[in-house]
């Protein structure tokens, strides 16, 4: 495993939804890569503060709902794995 493709199973990873075989290979690139695991302490970390954050009151769902995707595609897509 590299740090691509590590990084790109983090959302997996922290939802549990992944299969065994690619939780020891993750696993095992954690113990061996502290950039990666600095990199998944700081999405958790990111993911957490943000669930406790409100919306501004000025921005409607949609456009919440639309930055989201945006930022989805542009850091997650399949593309970056």
């Amino acid at each position: 495993m590299n740090c691509k493709i590590c990084s790109a199973l983090f959302q997996e990873f922290l939802e549990k939804s992944l299969c065994e075989e690619l939780i020891t290979e993750l696993d095992h690139h954690l113990q061996t890569c502290g950039r990666c695991r600095a990199s998944l302490r700081t999405y958790s970390l990111t993911i957490s503060l943000s669930q406790k954050a409100d919306p501004p009151c000025c921005v409607s769902p949609e456009k919440i709902d639309g930055l989201k995707k945006m930022l989805l595609d542009r850091f997650f897509s399949k593309k970056t794995a």
